[in-house]
């Protein structure tokens, strides 16, 4: 009734919108109205039953049961109806009123239905408005801190440092103060979340208190305390590890945002997250999902270089580029380089680029675009983590000092990204550098799982632990494919480069694990 008669599109929600039960109820007093002045046809009364949908036609009686006799009316029986076909003129018949002759009845129904139809079709066969769920905003609130000469200059030192640095991830539009920034903003009311921070200062530090806000629910969604020095450089370098856990891919934005587009079938900032999830989880359900979705416009200019970028980094993910690498690579590096056309300063562009490049062993296009990824954000804990492990495949110069940022960015819930800083600390011969990565939790899902377990036998082989490296290694080799056979095999889904599979393959055999 709401799609057919109303134009309702297909994703009507009875339990969000009344309009079909409003306009039946209002159908139901007008014919209950109808019939206290007027008596029925030699049909019987139309009615329908309160909590239905369904015409009935009975007599009055059954079909208004409440209703009081008419007193200056008399229903006419089926006899008096069909007597006359053409009543002589003159004839008291002949001065009833049309929309009291029953043969109307049936003529009017059929023509609402018509005209109602007719509104229904013409409304479907209009061009619909693309659905866009624009990314959301995240307002860095100035702190308030009164008279303090001090605190106000460091105040401004952070909320300066925040709006750049946090803009690089594309999580979430950022911006200082509140309040729409144009018109259209305005119109679309995307979501937003505010992030405000307090200050005490004292001769040696600064306390900093940061909590964001769902502005929509009026919760608070995250918060942390920090001790930063007063120094410009050492303030931002203390402010640095918390970047990605506000807006990163895996941050506390993006987690929150993905709980609220996970239905929606949208292109652009909806897919972004999705593939997010997907690099997390992996999964045939999930694979398919994003497929579909990277296929559909993006709206949003400002992250058309993203969707390319992430679209080619889940051409090397997907479950069919294990078959054919460089087929996937084909495709990959078709929009890696898309993304660079739209965006060369985009970070997922510049990092899918480098990505496959060092796939590829192109070095002098990797060398440049890890450089280029890392000037366009050099605080993501997964750029700085995959590209410190892939480094040394192209002698990339600064290697060592990549993962040094990657450690200094590093999350504990990022598996895949753990597991990089365990290869780049062994590429590197920095075995030492191990022990400076977080432990973790046994995640849940089974992609996380065959990393962490990976991660841990590796773990285990630097520090000399062999039982507890095979130990880990069997499990690792559990949760792999069935059809995977060989140690190649097994590793392939989760180190996509082969020179860096054999790599972890030999280490842990030097180690005296035995690999099957």
């Amino acid at each position: 009734m709401a799609v057919d008669a109303l134009g309702r599109k297909q994703d009507f929600d009875s339990a969000s919108d009344s309009s079909a039960r409003v306009q039946m109820g209002r159908l139901r007093k007008t014919l209950e109205n109808y019939y206290v002045q007027n008596a029925p046809s030699a049909g019987g009364c139309i009615y329908l039953l309160p909590g239905s949908y369904v015409v009935h036609l009975d007599a009055r009686e059954l079909a208004y049961p409440k209703l009081t006799p008419l007193q200056n009316a008399q229903e006419p029986s089926v006899a008096e109806n069909t007597a006359h076909i053409s009543p002589p003129a003159g004839s008291a018949q002949s001065s009833i009123p049309f929309y009291r002759r029953s043969f109307l009845v049936p003529f009017l129904i059929l023509l609402v239905i018509s005209l109602v139809a007719a509104a229904a079709y013409f409304t479907q066969k209009k061009p619909t408005a693309l659905s866009v769920y624009r990314s959301p905003i995240l307002e860095i609130i100035p702190i308030d801190t009164g008279k303090d000469r001090q605190a106000g200059q460091a105040s401004r030192r952070i909320a300066s440092f925040l709006a750049d640095d946090l803009s690089r991830f594309k999580i979430s539009r950022v911006r200082v103060g509140t309040g729409p920034a144009s018109a259209a903003e305005f119109i679309d009311r995307p979501h937003v979340y505010r992030l405000y921070s307090r200050l005490v200062t004292d001769e040696d530090d600064v306390t900093l208190y940061l909590n964001i806000d769902d502005a929509q629910a009026d919760i608070m969604i995250w918060s942390r305390i920090l001790i930063i020095p007063p120094e410009p450089e050492k303030m931002r370098a203390a402010l640095v590890p918390i970047m990605g856990e506000i807006n990163g891919a895996q941050g506390v934005i993006a987690s929150y945002e993905a709980v609220q587009t996970r239905n929606r079938n949208d292109g652009g900032y909806p897919c972004l997250l999705k593939y997010f999830e997907f690099s997390r989880y992996h999964g045939d359900i999930l694979e398919n999902k994003v497929a579909a979705c990277l296929e559909k416009p993006v709206l949003e200019p400002h992250i058309r270089g993203t969707i390319l970028g992430v679209r080619a980094l889940f051409e090397m993910e997907r479950k069919s580029a294990a078959a054919d690498v460089y087929a996937a690579y084909a495709r990959g590096i078709k929009f890696a380089r898309a993304a660079i056309i739209v965006d060369p300063n985009d970070g997922w562009a510049n990092f899918a680029v480098a990505n496959l490049s060092y796939l590829k062993q192109d070095c002098p296009t990797a060398r440049l675009y890890t450089q280029r990824t890392m000037t366009a954000n050099p605080n993501s804990a997964a750029f700085s983590a995959i590209l410190a492990g892939l480094a040394p495949i192209c002698d990339y110069p600064d290697a060592e000092k990549l993962l040094d940022q990657a450690l200094q960015t590093q999350s504990p819930y990022f598996a895949r990204a753990r597991l990089q800083l365990v290869l780049a600390a062994i590429s590197q011969n920095r075995p030492e550098k191990i022990d400076e990565i977080y432990d973790a939790e046994l995640p849940l899902s089974r992609y996380n799982r065959s990393n962490f377990y990976l991660t841990e036998a590796m773990i285990a082989a630097s520090k000399g632990q062999r039982a507890k490296a095979a130990r880990y290694w069997d499990l690792f080799a559990a949760t792999t494919p069935r059809q995977s056979k060989t140690a190649g095999d097994k590793l392939r889904d989760v180190i996509v480069v082969p020179a860096a599979r054999q790599q972890m393959i030999q280490y842990l055999q030097d180690a005296g694990v035995t690999i099957s």
